[in-house]
């Protein structure tokens, strides 16, 4: 998977190509917090963890983080 450039750019090809995804899932299991909805995009279009840890600049302990508190909104 290539790396995204912006913010912008990640959202306008994800809004293309899954349309209606960030909202159903809100819909279908309530509040997520704009990094976990970041997260799940970038898993959704296929990104790897280490892919998804160099686009949102984040560590591997807040990325647990964030995939823990989906799951538990997930039920």
């Amino acid at each position: 998977m290539c790396i995204v450039k912006t913010e912008h750019q990640f959202e306008i090809i994800f809004a293309t190509t899954y349309p209606n995804f960030t909202k159903n899932l809100v819909i279908n299991y309530g509040k997520f917090t704009y990094s976990e909805l970041k997260m799940c995009m970038y898993l959704r279009m296929g990104f790897s963890n280490e892919e998804v840890l160099k686009q949102m600049n984040i560590s591997k302990s807040t990325l647990d983080n964030l995939r823990s508190g989906v799951r538990k909104k997930m039920g």
